[in-house]
């Protein structure tokens, strides 16, 4: 049996590598993965708040996509 590697993360990455946020598409706004479990399903959540809608008055500051 070998040891836990100190350099890599509970995922098994290097901890030294630099981390890509994970960014709203519809406020953008960071957002964090919830792990899920034998009973509960993954989630993508923002940061700021924990939930995963965004909130209305940052849709309303959100870039327009269209022409």
């Amino acid at each position: 049996m070998t040891a836990p590697d100190p350099g890599a993360d509970q995922a098994g990455r290097e901890s030294h590598r630099p981390r890509i946020p994970l960014i709203c598409p519809r406020c953008g706004h960071e957002q964090r993965v919830v792990p899920g479990g034998p009973e509960r399903t993954i989630k993508v959540v923002h940061v700021a708040t924990g939930r995963e809608a965004c909130e209305p008055g940052d849709l309303a500051r959100a870039p327009d996509d269209g022409p």
